[in-house]
């Protein structure tokens, strides 16, 4: 498996192709997906630190602060929600564009 898992670019895939789909749609649509992702993002993250490890022998001389002994279950899902915001973020400012562009469009024509 490489650094990053399979799993968190599940995420931003999904938002990624709600963006593009909700184009074909009102205005609002693709604000709301954007809006929604970002929400989501946060909730995968969040469940992300709340993910319980098995309890640590006690033999094992590590303590939960220690980076070597921490346990990788909670790390797909902080990676789903770290890409999931960037993605929102990287799809506002190409939506902020084009807004831009379209408003400029529809301006010229009148």
């Amino acid at each position: 498996m490489g650094i990053v898992s399979a799993y968190a670019w599940i995420l931003p895939a999904v938002i990624a192709v709600g963006w593009i789909v909700a184009w074909w749609g009102m205005r609002w649509i693709r604000w709301g997906v954007l809006g929604s992702g970002v929400i989501v993002s946060v909730l995968v993250f969040v469940a992300g630190v709340h993910v319980s490890s098995p309890p640590l022998p006690p033999h094992s001389g590590c303590t939960r602060q220690q980076v070597q002994c921490m346990d990788g279950r909670p790390i797909p899902w902080l990676e789903a929600g770290v890409f999931g915001v960037a993605c929102c973020v990287l799809l506002l400012f190409v939506t902020l564009v084009a807004e831009v562009v379209l408003l400029l469009a529809n301006r010229s024509r009148r």
